[in-house]
């Protein structure tokens, strides 16, 4: 196969599969490109590792600058809110520059912001977390666009594996930065700056990949996905589970914790959350796109979920172990299938990184509402059983969304 990138680009509006156009194209075989798969995979390994290794160190971060709880948690909380601010933004920057040039400066990004959070002063820290943030915000909404622009007969695969390399990326930042920190003699600067030079090699790496730079269709820039009803309720899928993945994350092991268990034990638990979404999120995208049925396939990959959440309320303590499985199965399933969604629904790239930055603004901003309203609600009545009791509602908003956001019919703008 030629390289898509060689063949002459069609006239503007022309379509089809043998227009040349490389966004229509893209790469129908990955044994020849496997250097641009793989250096997709290094994308995605920078995407959370840099984000995660804040969490083991925050609390060391916390005594040694003497920071207040608002202090320590703005650099954890940042990302997050720079996901659902800025998410909107990013396919312009992909349309404006190319996907590639716009992802390697994207890493260039990551490296700087990275490096100022090893700065070990407060206010460069949080700089850094700013453009840190900001720069993958960019990164985690044309991923999906490039999926889909650069292996469109490849989309669930090669989504599956990238969100299993991302996993992988977030789970070594969690595991490696404590004892990283440890050998250094409790100088947490060098965890986090390794992660400075992990975007470095990747930002070299990716300097070859401008060679398949591309520009997206004027016409592109008029697409609008607001009064689309069926990217409506993508994004609603999409908001459901990142706030029960961000509310996990934050909650689990105290809520464990608090029913009576040793630190020892809740923290085991939550690794056991983590661990088990890992291999879920290289899984479904296959199972989904294996089951002709796709509201089958929704249904049959929120089984674990169906099992874990009433055992996690009901019966916390009697089997923890088997919920924490199921909520790291069926949370683990669920984002590997929303970005699976948004690159297999756009109608072609340009829609599925507008897409991309719809459904991660508002998702990413109704997931930073979680962890937020669930410790307000505790607070404030003293109990988990209310908090709890959400997780039903949430999760039956997210079925209902996916059963209708897993439509095959195309979203156009």
């Amino acid at each position: 196969m030629s390289d898509p990138q060689n063949s002459a680009p069609s006239p503007a509006g022309a379509t089809g599969p043998n227009t040349g156009d490389p966004a229509e194209r893209g790469f129908r075989r990955l044994a020849p490109h496997l250097g641009f798969l793989a250096a997709l995979l290094l994308l995605a390994f920078n995407m959370r590792g840099s984000i995660v290794v804040m969490g083991p160190l925050a609390e060391r971060v916390g005594i040694d600058l003497q920071l207040s709880g608002v202090q320590l948690g703005l650099l954890t909380t940042i990302p997050v809110l720079c996901f659902g601010v800025l998410s909107i933004f990013a396919p312009r920057l992909g349309q404006r520059f190319g996907l590639e040039a716009t992802l390697v400066a994207m890493l260039a990004l990551v490296a700087l912001g990275q490096g100022l959070r090893a700065s070990g002063q407060y206010g460069i820290m949080v700089i850094g977390t700013i453009i840190l943030g900001a720069a993958i915000a960019v990164m985690n909404v044309l991923t999906p666009s490039l999926v889909r622009r650069s292996f469109p007969a490849r989309v669930a695969m090669v989504t599956a594996l990238y969100t299993f390399v991302m996993s992988c990326g977030a789970s070594i930042a969690a595991f490696s930065a404590v004892p990283i920190r440890n050998s250094m003699e409790g100088d947490w600067r060098y965890a986090l700056g390794l992660w400075a030079v992990v975007a470095v090699f990747g930002f070299l790496c990716w300097l070859p990949m401008l060679r398949y730079h591309h520009h997206a269709q004027g016409a592109a820039s008029r697409i609008s996905l607001w009064r689309n009803r069926e990217a409506w309720w993508l994004s609603l899928f999409f908001g459901c589970q990142s706030m029960m993945f961000y509310t996990g994350v934050a909650w689990v092991a105290k809520i464990f914790l608090d029913s009576g268990m040793s630190e020892s034990e809740a923290a085991t638990l939550l690794t056991i959350f983590n661990i088990f979404g890992i291999p879920a999120a290289f899984l479904a995208p296959l199972i989904y796109s294996a089951i002709p049925n796709k509201k089958l396939a929704m249904t049959v990959l929120h089984i674990p979920l169906f099992i874990g959440i009433p055992g996690f309320v009901f019966a916390t303590t009697d089997l923890p172990y088997l919920w924490a499985v199921c909520l790291g199965l069926g949370q683990g399933s669920m984002i590997s299938i929303a970005l699976t969604l948004v690159g297999m629904r756009g109608a072609d790239p340009q829609t599925s990184a507008k897409l991309s930055g719809m459904c991660q603004s508002l998702g990413y901003l109704l997931a930073a509402t979680g962890p937020v309203l669930f410790g307000a609600l505790h607070d404030m009545l003293q109990s988990w059983h209310i908090p709890l009791l959400i997780l039903f509602v949430v999760v039956a908003v997210q079925f209902v969304a996916g059963l209708r956001a897993g439509s095959q019919d195309k979203i156009t703008g």
